[in-house]
């Protein structure tokens, strides 16, 4: 059963392979699923062996890929190369230049190069002859005469007449085998002169080729050149000084209170060089040296390595010889296609006028012959005579530019043999060269590991180096770390006071009901109503964890040394504590301030009630204080809270003073002495309550200052750099927030929601994100309040509780400081 539905094929496609060495092309024909690297090398195997095989495809020249191959674009500028090299033009007789000087026309082409040609070892070039050579002229006139005479037995006019004939037929023959042979000799020089001009263009391909390399090569070595210097000037930099840097370990001496704890644990260590081990550190520091030197000397041989891949001055005279040489050809071209194809023609005129005689001479004596009259058969030779003297010149003329065709292909030939031979000295130049860049680059990658090395190894002298600003650092963690173990210790035993005064005026309260109008209650608002309507309040007794970490912390105070040798003035200030710590004592206040103070006294600070009332609450108190009243939500007479309050103040100027000694200022001393003395406390509420308002008048001071400061340190930075600040307690028009990524929200779009503590639902606007980084820091520039409405719309894009209140956040993305 026939189909009736139409079949479609892709014809085969034609492309041509170019040899680098030869010129010589090779047209290769094969289906379109066919055009692959393999199949070319395969069909390629007989010229080059496939091992020995480099296919250069370009410009821009690459080992071509199937993919490549296949492409439409790539197979129509491989067509577009194949016209563009055809020296055949049908529409004009202007010469052509064989060489194309630009790449506007976007054509391309496949060379073929070979790895054996490339080596030292690789036999010399072949000298090129051009055929034909010589050309075989007959002597005598070839085949049987048309006149059909009896030499016995015609008369002897009619054979004088054959022999015109014969000597016609001789000329045309003789004009016939030159006029063929200066068709063959042009064709050849045409070839020849085109197989230069592949040649050419090879070598062009090659140094493209190169040029790729060695300029990817010079980029690899700028940029590790640039990292290796700022690293290498760096660590010498560390390890000339590094004795230096030693001594000045040893003239930093301990806080005492660290060489005490050094000695109770039987160690002797008072200055900060008694930290290190000094001969382990020094001999590392020798092995970085000489690893150092041994780095500078790769980094030397990287350097010659490069100056032998030869200078702009270099390449520009190869690429001087390389014109010159296009130069040539093109000349040679213009030669061909102007004096041989000249020859070419008058060649074939001439035979054409042979020809012509010829015809003319047989027409002559075939009607002298039928006349047969003697007298017209003598006047036959008269024409006769004036046709031989015309045609017997015409062959000597054809001889001598025969002649001169002859040396023109010599030329032809001679010049590709230069040629060939040229273009093997060139590549094997390049071959080495491409050698060389490898080589370069392989030295890199060694060097590159080298300096990753030697950066590690760097890294323990390094912290040798930065010992006195960490010792520093150290000193400040330490004040602040004790300051704000005091504060939590003392704002919970202010919260356990002020919890057992709440559950002693209940007890009190209680009791009064249950002696008053409770007596006149029926049973059932004891038993069914109300069980627990005569026992007395739950004992709150939490078990909070002890504060271990102030046992282990020595007291390094802060006069012991003056604070101008503890400060290093630095460009930034962390004030991540500093608004936890007003976070804290904003808490503390407003737990002072849930009752009036001065109503109940409580015997201790420390523990939340007495023994005798821990008596009483066991059972059902049987006496009631009149005079309590109603007043059961009552505050303490201020002693434990005004501690709290005085040793979160406290805290709040350690991490005030860490902010100020990181910004260079000074520490307030008068502030610091008012806190240490708070630490002793004072029963009299109103010398604790003047010693707070002094504190809070101190710690707004504090403030101030660190605000001047930090404003003097922003003015000196860029409008592009970031400040050290990070707001996370609270979000204000020109505050820094960092964002991190919580999902995705309305439209498939990565979401961001403000780090913050206590602060939730500030989220970052869409307009700000680009792409979907995995943090964004930002300065608020805008900030809307908004309220969530039903889940899945765009009134509520993050998913919240409906009416819940969110804000979004419009930013100026900056990049932080490295």
């Amino acid at each position: 059963m026939s189909s009736n539905m139409p079949s479609t094929t892709v014809g085969p496609t034609s492309i041509r392979v170019l040899v680098a060495g030869t010129g010589v092309t090779y047209k290769l024909s094969l289906h379109p699923s066919e055009l692959t690297v393999a199949n070319i090398r395969g069909h390629l195997a007989a010229a080059v062996p496939t091992s020995d095989q480099i296919l250069l495809l370009g410009p821009p020249y690459k080992v071509p890929k199937d993919s490549t191959l296949q492409s439409d674009e790539v197979l129509n500028a491989l067509h577009l190369g194949d016209a563009e090299d055809n020296p055949i033009q049908e529409d004009t007789d202007a010469p052509r230049n064989i060489l194309c000087s630009t790449e506007r026309s976007g054509a391309r082409r496949l060379f073929l190069f070979s790895k054996q040609s490339l080596s030292q070892q690789a036999p010399e070039s072949p000298v090129c002859h051009l055929e034909p050579m010589e050309l075989q002229i007959p002597k005598e006139a070839p085949g049987p005469s048309p006149l059909n005479l009896n030499p016995t037995m015609s008369p002897p006019l009619h054979q004088a007449l054959a022999a015109y004939e014969r000597q016609f037929m001789l000329y045309l023959s003789q004009g016939r085998v030159l006029a063929d042979g200066a068709d063959l000799r042009l064709s050849a020089c045409i070839n020849c002169v085109q197989e230069q001009a592949v040649v050419a263009r090879a070598l062009r391909a090659a140094v493209s080729n190169l040029s790729d390399h060695y300029h990817a090569a010079s980029r690899t070595r700028a940029e590790f050149t640039t990292a290796f210097q700022s690293k290498s000037n760096a660590h010498g930099s560390l390890l000339q000084r590094f004795e230096s840097i030693l001594q000045n370990l040893d003239a930093i001496r301990l806080h005492p209170s660290l060489i005490s704890t050094a000695r109770s644990s039987g160690r002797s260590i008072e200055s900060l060089l008694d930290t290190v081990p000094v001969e382990r550190e020094r001999a590392w520091a020798q092995q970085c040296q000489t690893s150092h030197q041994r780095l500078i000397t790769l980094f030397g041989d990287l350097d010659t390595g490069f100056r032998d891949l030869g200078t702009p001055a270099s390449r520009a005279e190869e690429n001087r010889q390389d014109r010159e040489a296009e130069e040539e050809i093109q000349h040679l071209w213009l030669e061909v296609d102007g004096k041989a194809k000249g020859i070419r023609n008058r060649q074939a005129s001439r035979l054409d006028g042979l020809t012509t005689s010829y015809r003319e001479v047989v027409k002559v004596i075939m009607n002298a012959i039928n006349a047969g009259d003697d007298d017209d058969v003598q006047a036959a030779f008269t024409p006769l005579r004036a046709m031989s003297d015309v045609s017997k010149s015409i062959v000597p003329s054809m001889i001598t530019d025969d002649e001169a065709m002859k040396m023109l292909m010599e030329k032809v030939a001679e010049s590709k043999t230069r040629t060939m031979k040229r273009m093997k000295v060139r590549l094997r130049d390049v071959s080495v060269s491409q050698s060389l860049i490898q080589r370069v680059l392989s030295s890199v990658g060694v060097l590159r590991d080298a300096l990753s090395q030697q950066v590690e190894n760097m890294v323990h002298l390094e912290h040798v180096a930065e010992l006195p600003d960490s010792y520093r650092d150290f000193l400040s963690e330490i004040r602040r770390r004790r300051a704000y173990g005091q504060a939590v210790t003392s704002s919970c035993a202010a919260m356990m006071e002020k919890v057992a005064s709440i559950r002693a005026n209940e007890v009190k309260a209680r009791e009064k009901f249950l002696r008053g109008s409770a007596r006149h209650l029926m049973p059932a608002f004891f038993e069914v109503f109300a069980p627990t309507l005569a026992t007395p309040p739950p004992l709150f007794t939490p078990q909070l964890p002890p504060m271990l970490e102030l046992d282990t912390l020595p007291d390094v105070g802060y006069d012991t040394e003056d604070p101008d040798t503890l400060m290093q003035k630095r460009s930034g200030v962390n004030e991540q504590g500093a608004s936890s710590a007003s976070s804290l004592t904003a808490e503390t206040s407003m737990m002072a301030s849930v009752a009036p103070a001065g109503q109940v006294n409580m015997t201790s600070s420390n523990a939340p009630m007495s023994q005798e009332q821990q008596q009483q609450q066991d059972h059902l108190i049987v006496s009631a204080d009149e005079q309590s009243g109603t007043n059961f939500i009552m505050g303490t007479d201020g002693g434990a809270v005004a501690e709290a309050e005085a040793k979160a103040l406290a805290y709040e100027n350690a991490v005030l003073r860490q902010a100020l000694e990181r910004m260079g200022g000074k520490p307030p001393k008068t502030y610091v002495e008012e806190a240490n003395l708070a630490k002793l406390g004072d029963q009299s509420n109103k010398a604790n309550e003047a010693k707070l308002m002094k504190l809070e008048k101190e710690l707004a001071d504090a403030k101030s200052q660190a605000l001047l400061a930090k404003d003097a340190t922003r003015t000196t930075l860029a409008d592009s750099k970031l400040s050290d600040k990070i707001s996370h307690t609270s979000f204000s028009v020109g505050d820094f927030a960092l964002f991190m990524p919580t999902g995705f929200g309305s439209g498939g779009k990565r979401s961001y929601v403000a780090f913050h503590t206590r602060c939730p639902h500030h989220y970052l606007s869409s307009d700000c994100v680009k792409g979907s980084p995995n943090f964004i820091l930002g300065r608020i520039v805008y900030k809307e309040e908004l309220v969530a409405g039903e889940s899945g719309t765009d009134a509520n894009p993050y998913g919240l509780p409906v009416d819940t209140k969110f804000w979004v956040l419009t930013v100026e993305v900056v990049q932080p400081k490295p």
